[in-house]
Order: C-alpha cells, then structure tokens, then sequence
C-alpha cells in the first residue's frame, strides 16, 4: 500500500489570517459585533500572522543576505535547521530588534503581514480595554 498524502488546505485554511481581516474591520465600523468576538478574532488574526502566514524566511545566511525559502509566519524560519529559530531568538533580544523589524519590510508578503499584525495588534488592545471598561 502506498503513502496516504496529506491534503492541501484550500485557500481560507492557507489564508485564515487574511480572510478575518475583514470581518475585525466590518465590526470595527458596524459596531454589530461584541468587543470579545473582535478579541477573539484580533487575538487569532495575530497569531496567524507571526506563526502560519506565508512569508519568504529572510534569516540571514552566510553571505549576510536574506534567505529566500519559504515559510510560515514572520517570526519561524524556513526548513534549514539554523533558519528556524533565529528570527524567534532574535525577538526576545532588545539588541536584535531592529535588524528583526528591517526583515519584516523584505519583501510584499513580510509588509503585508507585518501591518496585519500590527493593526490586529491595536485592534486587540482596543477590544481588550472596551471590554474591561463595561
């Protein structure tokens, strides 16, 4: 018998992050939908981008460059076994902050993520204090 192959997720599963974008802004502006929904899907958003969204690695290889390899979330490298925490490492160091954030600008999808997650950020900040002031 052969290997079963995993399925693909279709496109909402690849771009779970991206598809909820919408629906925190339409509750933003509606105001039809409850500050812990707007957390919740803030809080979900958030993690997606700094740990599933596709992004390009851009840890830095041997040449000083950014690597081009494929992988999930802004903070998690690729598949080679130096990249994958080095961007998490750098992270958790203030020193390192700077050269972290020049790397979430490389490239269209790093940007796209980078601003989803600082938007989703705020949004989480703000439905967080909405709720604790009822």
């Amino acid at each position: 018998m052969g290997r079963k192959r995993k399925r693909k997720p279709g496109f909402i599963g690849r771009y779970f992050g991206y598809v909820l974008l919408p629906v925190i802004v339409y509750g933003w502006a509606s105001g039809n939908m409850s500050a812990a929904f707007i957390l919740i899907a803030s809080s979900l958003t958030l993690l997606y981008m700094l740990f599933a969204a596709p992004s390009w690695c851009m840890a830095t290889t041997r040449d000083g460059n950014g690597c081009r390899r494929n992988s999930s979330g802004l903070l998690l490298g690729c598949s080679l076994r130096e990249h994958k925490w080095q961007k998490m490492k750098m992270a958790f160091r203030a020193s390192k902050w700077g050269e972290l954030f020049g790397r979430f600008w490389g490239n269209t999808a790093n940007s796209a993520a980078a601003v989803s997650a600082m938007a989703t950020t705020l949004s989480a900040l703000v439905a967080a204090v909405a709720l604790a002031t009822r």
